[in-house]
């Protein structure tokens, strides 16, 4: 059953808890690391506020917190829990044809989300 999660850590929580899930092999060109039973992407440090300086946008109040969205394909780590964040579907990032993934744990923490309330026909 795939997860798909966002996360914010410090850049050393995730220093740490990203050991977890990569795996570092030797291989005749060097050292290979790679990601064990997920996908990883590093988002950064993302932006709250944006203003403009010459007509253009600058970031103003930037997270102190590293994003990143891992899609699991295994159970999701316990040590990674207390770091996942719920930004409304999809946030900056989605894995490609996962959307419904984030949405089914997002509404799962927020059942009444207005992205979670299903519209029906009928008339009050």
């Amino acid at each position: 059953m795939k997860t798909f999660l966002k996360f914010e850590f410090t850049p050393t929580q995730w220093a740490t808890l990203r050991k977890l899930i990569e795996q570092t092999t030797t291989t005749p060109d060097g050292e290979q690391t790679s990601w064990v039973d997920c996908a990883v992407v590093e988002i950064g440090f993302i932006c709250l506020e944006w203003g403009q300086v010459d007509d253009k946008p600058v970031c103003t109040k930037q997270s102190d917190k590293w994003a990143v969205d891992i899609l699991f394909y295994a159970e999701v780590p316990k040590e990674f829990e207390p770091y996942a964040v719920y930004p409304n579907p999809c946030g900056v990032h989605t894995f490609s044809g996962d959307d419904s993934l984030y949405l089914k744990t997002f509404c799962a923490k927020y059942p009444d989300s207005p992205y979670c309330i299903i519209p029906t026909n009928e008339t009050p």
